[in-house]
């Protein structure tokens, strides 16, 4: 079974607590997402078996596109690059929406793949192509969803 940058559940703190903002819409049914002054279409992963799946198996995303994944709960959620056909920038969200942190992750052919891991709970994961992230911590992230 294929797992590319997949979520492995490394610690889980149950909750989405603390946000004390509104979202316009629910995350999960997000279609594009603004960090800073960028702007990504998504698709959206919110299940297990989603989240688990990632982007492997699949072909580059389009430039402006990415995967943006819906959390549990906020947690230190590891992801990993096993059978991944081309390198991302991952993108670690708190439950506030703001960047925690973001690292570029390339391919992983091995079995032992390393796991990277967020510098604190993340309620979200942004994956885009490597190279198209420009943000930074601390950047708000939005996000929008389809019209009715």
């Amino acid at each position: 079974m294929k797992k590319a940058a997949s979520l492995l559940p490394v610690l889980f703190a149950t909750g989405l607590a603390g946000s004390g903002m509104a979202a316009t819409c629910p995350p999960e049914r997000a279609d594009a997402i603004q960090v800073g002054a960028q702007r990504f279409q998504v698709e959206v992963a919110a299940t297990d078996a989603e989240r688990q799946r990632g982007l492997s198996g699949r072909p580059r995303p389009a430039t402006d596109r990415g995967m943006w994944f819906v959390m549990p709960g906020p947690g230190l959620y590891g992801f990993w690059m096993r059978d991944m056909a081309f390198a991302i920038d991952l993108i670690w969200i708190d439950p506030n929406r703001t960047v925690l942190d973001s690292v570029r992750l390339e391919p992983c052919l091995s079995y032992a793949c390393p796991v990277s891991t967020p510098p604190a709970p993340a309620a979200y994961v942004l994956e885009v192509n490597a190279g198209q992230f420009a943000g930074r911590p601390g950047d708000p992230v939005t996000w929008t969803c389809p019209s009715p």
